[in-house]
């Protein structure tokens, strides 16, 4: 059961600032036809669904261009909202994150001084938990890491992810560069469909996906000693 007014103020704090008018007029049709009717995704004809969901923002109250419709679903999916599965004959199967869903948008509420609070992308130290943390395999392949090979990865790129054990995770090289700006969830899938992960690693890693945007993922206290 969605928390409608938690998810509409998280939605009006955090996430809607961080997008443009057409981005949140996307967002929201979305989230009207997808998880408002009990969907985990849902398949929309944009090239229709444009002249409903966004009409008077365009020039002249027109309704935004097809053209600007793919364009900015891209962004949204860029910025961790929406991941586009597919695209399909009745259009594109698009599955939306609520605000509680996407990593690093939300602060995570703390003490002073506690593990929500420490930067662990710029702070030596702090990315060598992460590193520990993830018992210094890849997050996304399970490939074993070496000091030389891995790289500090932002599940949700900036501006909307943070630098928080949330959104941040090990991983090497080469699925730092094939995923780029995609979502972890397009990652994996890509990495499954070719067969560099098998089924049982692909569930494995969504549920541990799962786990770190609810915070369930915090790293020890203390790095690998042996890479400083």
């Amino acid at each position: 059961m969605i928390d409608l007014d938690r998810e509409f103020k998280d939605f009006q704090d955090w996430l809607a600032p961080r997008l443009d008018t057409y981005e949140q007029a996307i967002y929201l049709y979305i989230l009207r036809h997808g998880p408002l009717q009990g969907l985990d995704a849902v398949v929309i004809g944009f090239k229709s669904a444009r002249k409903k969901m966004a009409f008077g923002i365009g020039e002249h109250g027109k309704p935004m261009s097809e053209g600007s419709v793919y364009k900015k679903l891209t962004s949204l999916a860029q910025k961790g909202a929406v991941t586009i599965v597919g695209s399909e004959r009745d259009g594109t199967r698009v599955r939306l994150l609520l605000p509680s869903q996407i990593p690093g948008l939300i602060p995570v509420p703390g003490p002073s001084g506690t593990v929500a609070e420490v930067d662990f992308f710029t702070e030596g130290a702090a990315r060598l938990r992460i590193v520990a943390r993830e018992g210094a395999r890849c997050f996304y392949c399970l490939r074993e890491l070496t000091p030389e090979s891995y790289v500090i990865e932002h599940v949700v790129s900036r501006p909307i992810g943070d630098n928080t054990f949330r959104n941040l995770v090990a991983a090497c090289r080469e699925c730092n560069n094939s995923k780029d700006s995609d979502s972890a969830e397009d990652h994996l899938r890509r990495l499954y469909q070719k067969r560099r992960i098998s089924a049982d690693i692909f569930d494995d890693r969504l549920v541990a996906l799962d786990q770190l945007f609810r915070g369930q993922l915090v790293p020890p206290d203390e790095p690998l000693r042996d890479w400083m």
